[in-house]
C-alpha cells in the first residue's frame, strides 16, 4: 500500500519584534500546517527575550535568515510611516520567501511588491489586522448576512470614529462589511463641524451608502501608537436595524428595529395585547460577539488569532483555494488609495505632548447595591 506524502509544515519567520510580539503570540499553541521558525530583528533585549521564550533562533541580518524559510512576516513600519519594512517586503520576496506585511503602506508600495511576486510566483499581502481578528471578522460576515438576508440591500448610512494610527484599517472594515467591489468609485469630502478633537468626513459608497467618519484630530508625535480617544467603533445602518462594531475587540451588537403594527390602537393596550405581538418577544439588542475580556487576551489570544487566521488562508490559497476578497490585489490597492484619498483633504495632524489617561477601574463604575435593587414606583 503506498503511503500519503506528507505535507510538511510551512516555516514562518517573523520579521519585528514589537508589534511582531503579537505575530508570535500566534504560535502559543499549535497552529497545523504553520510551524515558527525564527524572529528578524535588531538584536535588542526585548528580541532577544521573545526569542528564548519562544524557542526560535534570533537573526540580526537578512543574511544569517536560512533558505527553507516559507512565509515572512513584515511587523516593521513601512516607507509611508519612515520605516524600512517595504525594502525587508522586497529583499523577503527577492529570496523567494511569501510575504506578509502589516499595514499601513502607500500605494504606490504596494503596486511595486505586488509587481514582484507576481514576476515570482509568490504571494504578498498586506495586513490590516483587525479586519481579521475574531470582532471583526464576526462584523463582517454579520453585514454579509444582513445584505444576503435583504436581497443584497447595502447599508443606507454608516457612522465610524477612529485615530489616524487606525484609519487603514477602519477603512478595510467599512469596505469588507460593505462589499464594496475594488474598482468602485468612492466620493470622499470633508465635512464641517471640525473641532480640536475630531474632523468629520463623508464617504459616499457605490450603492448609496452614506458613511460619516469621524478622524481624530491629533497625536502625541513621541508616542503616535497611543492615545486614540477611539481606536475602532463603527455602526452600519439598514431600515432593520443597526450592525455595531463598539471597539477594536467587540461587542459586536445587533439592535433591530422595534415595530408594533398595531401600537396606535384606540382598542388594546401594549401590555394587556403584548404576548400576542412578535415585535414584543424580540430581544432589544443581540450581542454576536462578546468583548474581550481584558487587553492581554486581546493581544494574546483574540489578536493572535487573527494572525492564524490570515496566515492559515495565505496557505489555503497557496493549496489552492480561491484569493479571498480582503486579499485580492485588486481590494489592496483600492484600500491603500482610499486612505491616502482621505489624509490628503484632511487638516495636517495636529501635534501634541499627552500625560497617560486616568484609569477609571470597574469598581468605580460597578452599580452600588441600591441602584442593582431598583427603587418602588
Amino acid at each position: 500500500m503506498i503511503q500519503p506524502a506528507i505535507r510538511k509544515n510551512r516555516r514562518v519567520l517573523v520579521v519585528g519584534a514589537k508589534f511582531g510580539e503579537v505575530y508570535l503570540n500566534a504560535f502559543m499553541q499549535p497552529r497545523p500546517g504553520l510551524e515558527l521558525a525564527g524572529l528578524l530583528a535588531r538584536g535588542s533585549r526585548r528580541a532577544q527575550q521573545l526569542a528564548h521564550d519562544f524557542g526560535i533562533p534570533l537573526y540580526t541580518s537578512l543574511e544569517q535568515v536560512p533558505d527553507d524559510i516559507d512565509i515572512a512576516c513584515v511587523v516593521v513600519r513601512s516607507t509611508v510611516a519612515q520605516g524600512e519594512g517595504s525594502q525587508l517586503a522586497a529583499a523577503l520576496l527577492n529570496r523567494g520567501i511569501h510575504v506578509v506585511q502589516e499595514h499601513p503602506l502607500h500605494p504606490d508600495d504596494i503596486a511595486r511588491l505586488q509587481t514582484l511576486a507576481e514576476e515570482r510566483d509568490l504571494l504578498y499581502w498586506v495586513n490590516s489586522f483587525y479586519p481579521h481578528v475574531p470582532a471583526g471578522r464576526c462584523w463582517i460576515d454579520r453585514a454579509t448576512r444582513i445584505r444576503y438576508c435583504l436581497d443584497g440591500e447595502v447599508p443606507c448610512s454608516a457612522h465610524l470614529t477612529t485615530s489616524r494610527q487606525l484609519l487603514y484599517s477602519t477603512l478595510d472594515l467599512l469596505l469588507q462589511a460593505c462589499g464594496v467591489p475594488a474598482g468602485g468609485e468612492i466620493q470622499v469630502q470633508l465635512l464641517q463641524g471640525a473641532d480640536a478633537r475630531f474632523v468629520p468626513i463623508s464617504l459616499m459608497l457605490p450603492g448609496g451608502c452614506h458613511a460619516v467618519l469621524r478622524l481624530q484630530a491629533y497625536l502625541d508625535p513621541s508616542d503616535p501608537d497611543m492615545y486614540s480617544l477611539v481606536m475602532h467603533q463603527a455602526s452600519l445602518l439598514w431600515p432593520s436595524g443597526y450592525l455595531t462594531l463598539e471597539a477594536s475587540y467587540g461587542p459586536v451588537l445587533w439592535t433591530g428595529l422595534f415595530h408594533d403594527t398595531q401600537h396606535d390602537s384606540r382598542d388594546r393596550t401594549m401590555y394587556r395585547y403584548a404576548h400576542e405581538e412578535d415585535a414584543y418577544a424580540r430581544p432589544t439588542s443581540m450581542v454576536l460577539h462578546d468583548a474581550a475580556k481584558n487587553w492581554r487576551d486581546a493581544f494574546e489570544i483574540d489578536g493572535a488569532a487573527g494572525i492564524a487566521h490570515v496566515l492559515q488562508g495565505l496557505c489555503q490559497v497557496l493549496d489552492g483555494a480561491s484569493t479571498p476578497a480582503g486579499f485580492s490585489a485588486a481590494h489592496q490597492l483600492a484600500l491603500a488609495r482610499l486612505w491616502l484619498d482621505v489624509l490628503h483633504i484632511v487638516p495636517p495632524v495636529t501635534e501634541q505632548h499627552l500625560s497617560p489617561p486616568k484609569v477609571i477601574s470597574w469598581k468605580e463604575l460597578a452599580p452600588d447595591q441600591e441602584e442593582e435593587g431598583g427603587t418602588d414606583g
